[in-house]
Parts: C-alpha cells; structure tokens; sequence
C-alpha cells in the first residue's frame, strides 16, 4: 500500500510544495491525480457533456498548474476548492476560445501560416481552411497521441514532464508527437500539391 493513500489532500500539496526528489515528486502528483481526475472531469460533464476529448484536455492542464505552481502549494488551505477553481478558470478558457472560432488546440505558429495576417496578399478564407483542415486532421488521431502533441507544441512541456504526467514511457510520448507533426507534414506536402483545395 502507498503511504500516500493516507494522507490528506492538505498533506499531498504540502509535501508535493517542500520535497526535492523527483520520485517522492512523482508519486505526490500520480495521487493528486488519482483523487481528483474522475471528480473533475464528472464536474465538467455538467458543462461540456458530449466534449470528451475536450474534457481530458481542460482536466489535463489543471494537472499541469498544478505540477508548474508546487511550490507554491503549502498555502493552499483548501485543495480541493484550489482545484475547482483552476478547474473554472481552464473551462472558461476553452469556452471563450470555442466561442471565438478558435478551437481548444490552435495553430498559429509561422510552420502554417506563409503570409503575415497584415500582408495585402494574406487570403483569410485560405488559411481559415488551411487551420479548419489541420484542427480536423488532430481531432482525428487517437487520444493518446492528441494529447501529448498538445502537451509538447502547446503547453511547451518537456517529452520527460510529459511522460511523468501521463505516465508514459519517454519513448512512447516521441513517437506521438513525432506521429503527429509526421502526418500534418504529410498533409501540407499533398496540399501544396493540390493548391490547398
């Protein structure tokens, strides 16, 4: 049995705040999770009921709040309220961006966009097919490897970070991402090919 299983979640995000070592880390983060994936992700289903895929992405990035902000923790008196409300704050987020025609992963890196929005010859209903067509593209691959190219591209985590997140294997995270960016490469080769029809 984890000794973790006995503590509380003061005492999770106490220990998860003061300890150094990456095992003892780990192990912290895995039983926050643990505790509270189902219940947040049940609270969201309230909000967003048919959006699963968008549900674990919002669930996923509090999980990496709280991972970015540990050593700020020990203040928390009340995890559970910390959590809800970060909870609030990603699921507000992702609806605004929704609601703005932005989907929850956006791609606006310069990789996909070869005329500056400003420039007299930019075609906005281009490049809105072009990121209509690659948000299609990832919203077709399986979660898993989704999830790890969102993590990597959009939230800047380490492929370690990553793995210890989803506990994955380091390996395992590469191969998604690099399936991932492998076949929206290979989507760009056949649209320039065919005009971005």
């Amino acid at each position: 049995m984890d000794p973790y299983d006995t503590y509380t979640d003061k005492q999770l995000f106490e220990f998860l705040a003061k300890t150094r070592k990456q095992r003892e880390m780990d192990r912290l983060l895995k039983e926050i999770i643990r505790r509270y994936e189902k219940p947040l992700a049940t609270k969201l289903r309230l909000a967003i009921p048919y959006d699963d895929d968008l549900i674990g992405l919002i669930v996923n990035d509090v999980f990496i709040d709280v991972w970015r902000k540990r050593r700020k923790l020990a203040s928390v008196e009340s995890p559970r309220a910390w959590l809800l409300k970060v909870l609030s704050f990603k699921m507000s987020d992702a609806i605004q961006k929704v609601k703005g025609r932005e989907e929850y992963l956006d791609f606006t890196t310069s990789d996909y966009l070869e005329i500056p929005e400003n420039h007299p010859d930019f075609d906005e209903e281009r490049y809105e097919g072009m990121v209509q067509k690659i948000q299609r593209a990832v919203a077709n691959m399986p979660v898993q490897r989704r999830v790890a190219f969102a993590m990597r591209v959009f939230d800047g985590l380490s492929i370690a970070g990553i793995a210890r997140l989803r506990n994955l294997n380091e390996q395992t995270v590469k191969n998604h991402v690099g399936l991932v960016k492998q076949q929206l490469r290979k989507m760009f080769r056949k649209g320039r090919k065919e005009g971005y029809k």
